[in-house]
């Protein structure tokens, strides 16, 4: 507990008001009538972990001997905090970066309060890129010359039975069969370097992948 009585006597660091019409989740916070304190989405759902961001935190007051204040516990610094003598509703907008969060009355530390984590949010997936080869009695042919780095579908229409594809590279041997004839796709990981395709064995054609 000493975490939060310490927390319960640090200065206001931030507390702000939401910029109208802003795009934010809201929790809400409701301290009062009695010795209670909780923090809730806004279906009701009881808070343990968020995800980074920006917060809008709607505090329901509803006690005039109590109020809610907010901390963060991984650096120790006060986020805001409300009155005690204040009974009514007030709005911050806060932006929560990862670490460990704690919320209490100020008068009441020891019996009123609660805590929650916030995670880093997940890296945004990367964009597959496409590719396509086509396999003719004639010629072996790949859709690019040149790409940069990264996940790619590699789609390869092979039309002959007696010629195949086979690209190879860094990281990649792949290969259809020379009686195939067909549709196939396959997922790369392409790095950068050099790679060569064509109808085993004579692998003539170039494929330069930058980083």
């Amino acid at each position: 507990m000493r975490r939060i009585l310490l927390f319960a006597i640090l200065p206001l660091v931030l507390g702000s008001s939401p910029a109208a019409g802003s795009d934010v989740t809201q929790l809400i916070g409701t301290v009062g009538p009695g010795f209670t304190i909780d923090l809730t989405d806004a279906n009701g759902k009881h808070v343990d972990v968020l995800t980074e961001g920006r917060y809008q935190f709607l505090i329901h007051d509803l006690s005039d001997i109590h109020n809610f204040a907010l901390g963060n516990e991984t650096t120790n610094t006060r986020i805001f905090t409300g009155g005690i003598e204040f009974v009514g509703d007030e709005t911050y907008t806060v932006d929560l970066a990862p670490g460990s969060y704690v919320y209490a009355c100020s008068a009441h530390p020891d019996t009123m309060n609660g805590r929650f984590r916030v995670i880093a949010a997940a890296p945004p997936p990367v964009a597959t890129k496409t590719l396509s080869a086509k396999v003719t009695s004639g010629a072996v042919s790949l859709s690019a010359k040149a790409v940069t780095a990264g996940p790619y579908k590699l789609t390869v229409s092979d039309r002959s039975r007696l010629r195949n594809f086979h690209v190879v590279g860094p990281g990649v041997n792949r290969r259809t069969g020379k009686a195939f004839m067909g549709r196939v796709t396959w997922r790369l990981e392409l790095a950068a370097g050099k790679y060569r395709f064509g109808s085993d064995p004579r692998l003539t054609g170039r494929l330069v992948v930058s980083g």
